[in-house]
């Protein structure tokens, strides 16, 4: 198959999956323009975007949607429009990085976060219900969220943003005995429904192992690199945003989200240094092509080279 074949191949998939603009162009900004320079001249977006399959007006209307949702900020110099992620956006994703490029899972102390909101104002209960499920607690009972590994400084950060924190009462648990832990198990099977998630990890992995091989043999040239790092950590992102990131303690044997996971990190490892090469030679800010990847960067996975 050639390099145009396999790009079509990307866009089909980007098509086939419903995948928006919108939530490409988030990806694109936190997984690359956050790490060179924060800004991006609209114009370079559109041609990066042009290979996803996306067109010009797509793009500008995604753009024009994440300025009004304050995900986006916009510097006009003269009549070009350079835009960066706000200050919210980058928290949110902030938030996301510490799972998309995890580079093991951390041992888990057998402590369960509890949470159970007591007298939380109206207008922010659904805010609350919200941030709770993106974090990876589920209601058990009577209104109490819990969660096995919660990170619990985005919990408290959370809960200032909302300004609730005094409105709402933190907990540690632990379980007594065995019997407990596998009655857990259960619960959580059921309660947090691990078999759709199964399903999309299983989706994930059959488009993505046989990239995964192919990349580890032959690397494909820089921009082919470029996409399928996008579109890879694109819905690997869209996959955790569903998944509660439970400890392996607590998950099936042989879960397929460690596969998954272990997929991602070998491959973006292969694809880093060429998709930079891809970035730092067609994506334009202000000045020019964007600057060299942050420091930060090389610290996705564990270690980039």
């Amino acid at each position: 198959m050639t390099t145009n074949k396999r790009i079509e191949k990307i866009k089909q998939h980007i098509k086939d999956n419903s995948i928006s603009c919108t939530s490409m162009v988030v990806t694109v900004f936190g997984d690359v323009i956050s790490q060179h320079g924060h800004w991006v001249w609209l114009s370079s977006l559109i041609q990066t975007l042009e290979h996803f399959g996306f067109n010009e007006r797509q793009v500008r209307t995604s753009v024009y949607r994440l300025v009004q949702s304050d995900w986006l900020k916009v510097n006009k110099i003269g009549r070009c429009s350079y835009y960066c992620f706000t200050d919210t956006a980058t928290g949110h994703y902030e938030k996301a990085a510490k799972r998309i490029y995890l580079a093991e899972r951390p041992d888990w102390n057998e402590n369960w976060q509890l949470v159970l909101p007591v007298s939380v104002p109206d207008n922010k209960k659904e805010e609350l219900r919200k941030s709770l499920l993106w974090q990876g607690f589920n209601a058990l009972t009577g209104g109490l969220y819990a969660h096995p590994s919660s990170d619990r400084s985005s919990l408290d950060e959370a809960l200032h943003e909302l300004g609730i924190i005094s409105n709402v009462i933190v907990f540690d648990a632990k379980t007594v005995d065995s019997n407990s832990r596998s009655a857990l198990k259960e619960l959580i099977k059921s309660r947090w429904q691990l078999s759709a998630l199964e399903g999309y990890y299983q989706e994930f992995l059959k488009f993505y192992r046989p990239i995964c091989q192919r990349v580890s043999s032959t690397l494909p040239d820089a921009t082919e690199c470029f996409l399928i790092r996008a579109s890879m950590i694109h819905d690997f992102r869209r996959i955790l945003l569903r998944d509660p990131d439970f400890p392996n303690e607590m998950l099936p044997h042989g879960w397929v989200g460690n596969e998954a996971q272990e997929l991602v990190k070998r491959t973006y490892k292969i694809l880093a240094a060429p998709s930079i090469n891809f970035i730092e030679n067609n994506i334009n800010n202000a000045q020019g092509t964007v600057p060299v990847a942050t420091t930060k960067f090389f610290t996705r996975f564990g270690g980039l080279t």
